[in-house]
């Protein structure tokens, strides 16, 4: 049993719920077959003292798993359990790996990708990886385990273990959908949210409010699509105006030279009033302040209007400020957020009808998919106050 319970590992910092953890950690060895059919598990009270967590938490796991109809109680001998992979020509099993599990929009993303799986006969295994080395890590077990397909959001900057391992998936033609970004050098199939088109439409929205003055906030990621493609909807729709579009303002993370994605999300805590700073220093070394602010993402544009209130400035009264994302806390902060929202249902559904339709035999070239946003107007947009300096325009 000691033997058992070494292979299930936890995360007690992460965003992701313990109960939720311990079931895709139980799932994923009774779906891959290293607990095989007829086995005993671990009791409630041998996973809660191994895990440091309450059998409360363990119950719920279990259950989830008998109802699903993986594992069953049998009074006085214990939890067996009940289900039987198939072979690898049947297979019907479908790997999910994520780098980026800190909100709502991935928690809805991954709910709707196991609903469209699992009508169609398949199992899933979630996993949430915690650098480039777990990633690689995840997807050689996925490989080992002899997945039908995989669903990636892969790190930001995936490393070379991780590209030769995706290179064996392709060889052995197993499927993979990229969400969110590809990989260079993978073909594939690849599915986000219309980044540019969201962007673009914050950008028009600003002008049609009055603004000329508009700069674009970002962290110093290298050449991520997303954030690229944000960017060129700030700079088409400025251009489209004959309005001059300028260099980003871009800030570092506290202890490193280039961010990563994680970081972001921790930057509402401790580390707000060194970003605060930087942002500062930004607006004094760039001149007149301009009078709105594109964020890349919504956790940015929490912490922008933060720095501009300590810098004495009133959003949107002097300033506006549009996020991206519209994660739950944009519409509950002191100055609700105006936003691109994505869909993260559709997200979802849509990377899991692509993967279908190559587990289906589809032999097709790769194809990409551009989910629409939706534009949130709320109170951070304003028009620009009319005693501002004047910008010369291009």
């Amino acid at each position: 049993m000691r033997e058992k319970l070494d292979k299930i590992r936890l995360d007690h910092n992460s965003y992701i719920s313990l109960h939720v953890q311990l079931h895709n950690q139980l799932r994923r060895l009774i779906v891959s077959g290293r607990w095989q059919f007829g086995e005993r598990i671990p009791t409630e009270m041998q996973l809660a003292r191994h895990l440091d967590i309450s059998r409360t938490t363990v119950r719920i796991a279990t259950q989830r798993l008998e109802v699903e109809g993986l594992i069953k109680r049998t009074a006085g001998r214990g939890t067996f359990v009940i289900f039987q992979p198939q072979d690898h020509s049947t297979n019907r099993t479908i790997g999910y790996l994520t780098c980026s599990f800190h909100n709502e929009i991935h928690t809805n993303l991954l709910n709707s990708a196991q609903t469209e799986l699992r009508s169609a006969g398949y199992q899933v295994i979630f996993s949430n990886s915690r650098d480039r080395d777990d990633e690689a890590r995840i997807l050689r077990q996925l490989l080992d385990d002899e997945v039908a397909g995989l669903l990636l959001w892969a790190n930001a900057e995936p490393s070379e273990e991780t590209v030769a391992i995706l290179a064996e998936y392709e060889s052995r033609e197993i499927p993979v959908v990229f969400v969110d970004r590809p990989i260079e050098g993978i073909r594939a199939d690849y599915v986000a949210s219309d980044n540019f088109g969201g962007s673009y439409d914050l950008v028009c929205y600003l002008i049609q409010l009055g603004h000329r003055h508009i700069v674009q906030l970002m962290p110093n990621f290298d050449d991520l699509l997303p954030v690229n493609e944000r960017r060129r909807g700030y700079v088409t729709a400025l251009e489209e105006q004959g309005i001059l579009a300028y260099a980003p303002w871009k800030i570092s993370p506290p202890d490193r030279h280039e961010f990563h994605e994680t970081d972001i999300y921790s930057l509402v805590g401790s580390q707000s009033r060194q970003i605060i700073q930087q942002l500062e220093n930004l607006a004094e070394a760039d001149g007149p302040m301009p009078t709105a602010i594109v964020c890349i993402n919504d956790i940015l544009a929490i912490i922008t209007i933060n720095a501009l209130r300590n810098m004495g400035y009133g959003v949107p009264a002097d300033v506006s400020v549009v996020g991206f994302d519209d994660i739950c806390m944009a519409s509950y902060i002191g100055v609700p957020l105006t936003t691109a929202s994505q869909d993260a249902y559709e997200l979802g559904k849509v990377a899991s009808q692509m993967l279908l339709d190559r587990l289906g035999g589809g032999d097709m070239e790769p194809r990409s998919y551009a989910v629409p946003t939706q534009l949130r107007i709320r109170s951070s947009t304003a028009a620009p106050f009319v005693g501002v300096d004047a910008v010369v325009e291009t």
